[in-house]
């Protein structure tokens, strides 16, 4: 009989990996509660990035989220598929 927990472990593992892979910025965002760092100027009350204004890290893509950062939460990703993966191969 299959374990659940385990199971449970292997697909959210796998599930979460994609996700940090294919959004790597949402996550980043979700994690500062919708705000970065270099947006942390500007005026009580006023939200967001000022219009044309970017991070010198950024990819070309016109992102404000540094390429670091994205990096790393898809490494984290990896990781997180990694270990679904080793739970699911226990479950054999």
């Amino acid at each position: 009989m299959i374990d659940v927990r385990t199971l449970a472990a292997a697909v959210l593992g796998v599930a979460l990996g994609i996700l940090f892979i294919a959004a790597p910025e949402t996550i980043i965002q979700v994690q500062t509660a919708g705000r970065l760092p270099q947006d942390r100027r500007g005026r009580y009350g006023e939200d967001g990035v000022s219009e044309g204004e970017r991070n010198e890290e950024s990819a070309d893509d016109g992102s404000t989220v540094p390429a670091r950062w994205r990096r790393l939460v898809q490494l984290v990703g990896v990781a997180l598929i990694l270990g679904g993966g080793y739970f699911a191969w226990t479950l054999v």
